[in-house]
Formats: C-alpha cells, structure tokens, sequence
C-alpha cells in the first residue's frame, strides 16, 4: 500500500505557544497583563509543564517577560526601548537596501507586499496591517541571502511587532501605509544605493518619530 504525504504534527507546546503569541501580539492582551499559570492552564486545557516551556519559548522571543519573584507580564515597551530596538533596524535595513541595489537584487517579493499595503483601506484589523508591513521589511533583508542577518532581523521581529500592537490604539492612518513604503520601493529600484540608503533610513526615523509622538500624545509615563 503507498504511504501518502506525511503530516506535520504540532505538539502541545508549539500550538499553545501560536496562541498566547497571537493573543499578546494582536492586542487582546493588553501590555503589563500577567500572565497567570492557572488560569491559562484551566484556559486553554493544558498542563503546567507545557504552558511553562510555552511562556519560556515566549519569553526567549521577546513576546513575554519573566520578573523574578512577580512572574510572566507582557512587556510594556519604554521609549528607550522604541530607540535602542529601531537603532538595530536601522543598522541592518539600510545597509540591506544599500547591497540590493548596489547587486541589482530582485525585490519582487516586496513588492507584492507593497501592492497589498497599497490596497488597504483603512479599516483592515491592525494585525493583518502589522503582518503586511514586516513581511515587506523581512523580504529586503531576506533577498540579500545572508543567513545570519536574515536570523537577527527574525529574532527582533516579535518585539517590532508588540512594539506595533501597542502603537495601534494612536495610529490613525493605516491606509497610509502603502504611500510611506512606496517612497522606500521606489528609491530601492531607482538603481541609486545612496538613494534608497538614505530612503530607508528617514522611513525608520520617521518611525520612531511616530511611535514616541503617540505615546506623548497619550501622557502615559514609560514604566
């Protein structure tokens, strides 16, 4: 008898990870919620054990934070961090875009993220919105070919995206994302590496311009 195509099994661990990264990440938690073991055991049917490899799989991505002797919060991101987490991305976006175009490397894949950025209308879920805007980002760094910078930028990622969860509530131009990262695409494959150099890193600047005006705007005092 043929075997058919296996099937990947995903264990208990790995799925309950998925669902408290989705959770912490889309908002439904708020940031400097704890994250209690029994009530997310009696939550989610499973035992300790799991839910703690869980929340240290977590916590190792930047997603949960262990404080000793409190237990396991979702972190609630300081403007020092806002500056210290985009500082990298500045370092390994820019000289991304410098490489590609100074390789002439194809960006295809972000630019269909680009035409999906384009065609939102404003009203789309902050988390789809968030998915689209780094998938562009990691595509850049992942057509450059370099295992270990496409690694980095991986390990930051789920930071940047708590960082944008907790940005959604004072973020009110969403469909103004597509023209802010064509501005960056078009300088990317104008040919010019200075260019889209320079391109790249006032699109991050404005960035952390955005994020630390909208959290003065909301007077709440970094923890």
């Amino acid at each position: 008898m043929a075997r058919g195509p296996s099937l990947q099994r995903v264990s208990t661990v790995d799925a309950l990870a998925e669902a408290l990264r989705h959770e912490v990440l889309s908002g439904a938690i708020a940031p400097g919620s704890q994250l209690r073991e029994v009530e997310l055991a009696t939550t989610y049917r499973v035992g300790r054990y799991s839910l703690r490899a869980a929340l240290q799989r977590l916590a190792h991505e930047g997603v949960v934070r262990h404080e000793p002797n409190r237990g396991v919060f979702v972190p609630e991101l300081s403007s020092d961090d806002v500056v210290d987490l985009f500082l990298l991305r500045e370092a390994l976006e820019t000289e991304a875009v410098r490489l590609l175009v100074h390789r002439g490397t194809d960006v295809d894949a972000a630019g269909a993220a680009l035409a999906e950025m384009e065609a939102l209308e404003g009203d789309e879920d902050w988390d789809h919105v968030t998915e689209i805007d780094l998938r562009f980002h990691r595509s850049l760094i992942d057509a450059l070919g370099s295992a270990r910078m496409s690694r980095v930028f991986g390990a930051m990622q789920a930071e940047l995206r708590l960082l944008l969860a907790q940005l959604q509530p004072h973020y009110d131009r969403p469909d103004k994302v597509g023209a802010e990262h064509r501005l960056v695409f078009d300088a990317i494959t104008g040919g010019d590496p200075a260019a889209a150099e320079r391109r790249m890193r006032e699109h991050l600047e404005q960035g952390v311009e955005d994020i630390l005006g909208a959290r003065e705007r909301t007077r709440s005092p970094d923890p």
